[in-house]
């Protein structure tokens, strides 16, 4: 059975050829990872949740073992791919178990902030209305909002197993740890090119990966043919996934007063 640790380059550059079975090779060796992920981030997922968690996670991998350049080392692909599909998982456990009016980034990066001060309202306020770029910065509505939409809160104190790669100093690991900092995702820049990235990494990522694949963003064009063998689903899925990211990206600049420069 392959290991993360027997990926091989060749198997990697194979996969990034359009070999398929290579592909899957590197998917299943790091399947186990991919569940560990899903048991620390969602616990309380039943067998259909977690399948669903586990296809938004092999997506994230897949693009990422696209986007990976080969002369690095087998456990680096890990590092490389480990936080996207992390923020991927939890972002999409907190959209599938609450009724948000909100963006999940956004109601991470409340949870995280609250945490932060110790349940504080009026300082975790303070925290996400000063931020220095005013496309992160949350208005006082928007604060109340997420706060309202959050109706199964999540306790980001609960303890949570260890995942190789991701223990702190003290070893002892909680929902936090598992919540990447979305304060930190968002780029300077305005440019098109920026805003598309922004927006892809805003949707649920096997929508977003229909669209990379289609358009080419950060990889070679796929067709739809390909992109089904990926991903184990229909062309009309991929067609469907598509159509529903643009739709998503949309919904995503609407809610952020976002525009493309001429």
């Amino acid at each position: 059975m392959t290991t993360p640790a027997s990926v091989t380059a060749e198997q990697i550059q194979a996969a990034q050829d359009g070999d398929a079975d290579a592909m899957w090779q590197i998917v299943s060796a790091y399947e186990p990872i991919l569940k560990s992920v899903i048991r620390s981030v969602a616990p309380a997922a039943n067998q259909e949740d977690a399948e669903d968690l586990l296809q938004e996670a092999r997506v994230v991998l897949i693009q990422h073992i696209r986007e990976y350049r080969t002369e690095a080392s087998s456990a680096q692909l890990h590092s490389f791919a480990f936080r996207a599909v992390r923020r991927a998982v939890a972002e999409e456990w907190l959209r599938s178990t609450t009724s948000l009016s909100v963006d999940p980034s956004a109601a991470l990066t409340v949870k995280r902030v609250l945490w932060e001060e110790e349940g504080d309202v009026d300082r975790a306020f303070t925290t996400v209305s000063a931020d220095a770029d005013p496309r992160r910065r949350m208005s006082r509505e928007a604060f109340v909002s997420v706060c309202e939409a959050l109706a199964s809160p999540i306790r980001l104190d609960t303890p949570q197993e260890n995942v190789r790669g991701a223990v702190p100093e003290d070893g002892n690991m909680t929902m936090a740890d598992r919540i990447p900092d979305t304060l930190s995702s968002f780029t300077d820049s305005t440019e098109r090119r920026d805003l598309a990235r922004y927006l892809l990494n805003e949707i649920p990522q096997r929508r977003a990966y229909a669209l990379k694949a289609y358009y080419g963003i950060n990889m070679q064009a796929l067709t739809d043919a390909e992109v089904s063998t990926d991903m184990q689903v229909t062309a009309k899925a991929v067609r469907d996934l598509r159509s529903k990211g643009l739709e998503s990206a949309r919904e995503v600049a609407v809610r952020d007063s976002l525009r493309v420069a001429a």
